[in-house]
């Protein structure tokens, strides 16, 4: 959500190299590998080796500990398993879990109206995501959560009052206090008020005076606490930049209280002792809701939960991510917004009909907002095909109630695709690309409609078909619009007509450089082509935008060579 190289932008998610170099900023964390030239070319979203990353992860998992801010399980210490490198372990599947979705969101994804309100919903699934990860680390830790109350470190100037409290507690003057660490009375004016907050050092050297005259407390449990109460209010003012102090306030109260009723849940199982049953556990701090066996703790959660919003986003998160994340880029895009590529109708003149699209977006929400993410993680693909049927019959009455609409139509046409797809009816298919030409009749400047039939056809494998589509598209619309070329490029790679196919994607990127899956396809055709140093750019790249498939397969490539060469 934040580019560490800009300011706050809010918009669709970043990938996870700005993403963590914004945590690692605000955090002040002097690691020396996270202060190298190769970690700050991450962190301003450059693409990095595989083994530059680990390393990366790796760091950050060790000054994460080393600052107390993420406690270490002496069942890890048990078992002699570095609490850094599991950390690690798991921060690198969680980015490469985003990089995934972001990748599938700038790809699909329309242009977004409410930036705000799609940062909100993205970092509700992150917290239960979180919740579910938090919930793991205290029971290996042996810990018990507070009470679920609003964090005082996600209140404005959390650091500060958590700090005037525990000198207050202390019995330490402000004076005392300066004067004790060898600062002026502003410098501790300036923590206490929140204009700034103390060094790590300056931390250390507080929790030893504290700690000396607080009964039964101990510096080094001290400084954990002020660490980890400090880290956890930067990146609540971080947040708090782009969405507000009330939704950052509303997020970590729902983490604290998840985390709370998750343990609670858990607690009334006649369950084996950690240290005799710590897998689940482990699997949880590790993967934590692409786990499938998180799925259970959190539909009992979402039965206990009484917030009707954050019941469907518990639920929400036990399903694929994608589902959930392109159903949130389609709530808040624009009414005349299309998915990645595409045209949006307003950037075409829309010859008055602009009214209508309002009253038809809030139809097709509507009808979105009946998808039941429980039923769908329980009964999968048979559930879908029966909301298809609700879905296709939705659309239908809206090009009724709309007939001049291009977009009613479209909707129609596209939706019926999907259906034929994955219902393996021709009639289907064969319906919906009538209606997308419908569509195109009616805006013939818009690329959406008169691309789809070219689409859906090559949905079912019917490439040649396809290109036929596709051919009359780019000889009836005005300019061969970047959606135009990635459809036939795609179609053109698929009849392994490679040469032409590269030539459609290079299109696309000079239009849009982080276009992931344009990236890959043009990797893939220039490797089919033997031109193996532009596949690696471009596979390179791919991977930097959340598309890893062609790098990795390079990889192997070059390792098998090695093998067999004997080196």
């Amino acid at each position: 959500m934040y580019n560490a190289t800009e300011n706050l932008t809010p918009a669709l998610p970043v990938y996870s190299g700005q993403a963590i170099g914004a945590v690692v900023k605000a955090l002040d964390l002097d690691h020396g590998v996270l202060k190298e030239r190769t970690a700050r070319r991450f962190f301003a979203g450059a693409p990095v080796s595989e083994h530059s990353s680990c390393q990366i992860f790796l760091a950050l998992g060790e000054v994460l500990v080393e600052r107390g801010i993420i406690p270490e399980p002496p069942l890890f210490r048990q078992y002699d398993a570095p609490t850094p490198s599991i950390i690690a372990a798991a921060v690198e599947r969680a980015a490469q879990r985003w990089d995934s979705l972001a990748a599938t969101m700038q790809s699909r994804s329309g242009r977004t109206e409410q930036p705000g309100q799609s940062a909100v919903e993205f970092l509700r699934i992150v917290v239960v995501d979180l919740a579910v990860r938090v919930f793991a680390l205290m029971r290996l830790s042996g810990l018990e959560p507070g009470k679920s109350v609003v964090p005082l470190w996600a209140q404005e100037n959390g650091g500060g009052k958590m700090l005037r409290a525990l000198t207050q507690q202390a019995g330490f003057s402000r004076e005392r206090l300066a004067a004790h660490l060898g600062v002026s009375d502003n410098a501790v004016d300036n923590w206490l008020d929140g204009n700034n907050y103390p060094t790590p050092q300056h931390i250390d050297v507080i929790a030893n005076a504290l700690a000396s005259q607080i009964s039964d407390s101990d510096a080094p449990d001290m400084s954990q606490r002020i660490h980890r109460q400090f880290a956890f209010a930067r990146l609540a003012d971080l947040i708090a930049m782009l969405i507000g102090r009330e939704q950052v306030i509303e997020l970590s109260s729902a983490l604290a209280r998840f985390v709370c009723k998750m343990t609670d849940d858990v607690n009334a199982m006649a369950r084996p002792p950690i240290e005799e049953a710590a897998g689940t556990e482990y699997a949880a701090l590790r993967f934590g809701t692409a786990h499938p066996s998180t799925h259970t703790l959190l539909r009992n959660l979402a039965l206990v939960e009484s917030d009707p919003v954050w019941q469907e986003v518990i639920l929400a998160a036990t399903v694929p991510w994608e589902v959930p994340f392109q159903m949130i880029g389609a709530r808040n895009a624009g009414s005349h917004s299309a998915a990645g590529l595409s045209q949006n109708v307003t950037d075409i003149g829309y010859d008055g009909m602009e009214a209508a699209e309002p009253a038809i977006a809030a139809r097709l929400l509507a009808e979105s907002r009946n998808l039941d993410y429980g039923r769908i993680g329980i009964d999968g693909l048979t559930f879908f095909l029966q909301m298809m049927a609700s879905g296709i019959e939705c659309r239908r009455a809206v090009v009724r109630d709309f007939p001049y609409s291009p977009n009613a139509y479209f909707q129609l046409g596209s939706y019926l695709g999907i259906a034929g797809k994955h219902t393996g009816r021709r009639d289907l298919i064969d319906e919906g690309i009538t209606e997308c030409k419908i569509a195109f009749g009616l805006l013939p400047d818009w690329d959406a409609p008169a691309v789809e039939p070219g689409i859906i056809l090559a949905n079912i494998e019917a490439y040649e078909e396809a290109l036929g589509e596709l051919t009359q598209a780019a000889e009836r619309l005005p300019v061969a619009t970047p959606h135009l070329q990635f459809a036939t490029g795609y179609v053109l790679m698929m009849l392994e007509r490679h040469k032409e196919a590269l030539a459609q994607f290079e299109s696309v990127i000079k239009a849009r450089s982080d276009y992931a899956l344009a990236l890959l396809y043009a990797a893939s055709c220039a490797f089919s082509l033997g031109d193996t140093r532009r596949g690696i750019r471009y596979a390179k790249a791919a991977r930097r935008y959340g598309e890893p498939d062609e790098y990795n397969a390079w990889r192997k490539r070059i390792a098998k060579s090695q093998v067999s060469s004997g080196s």
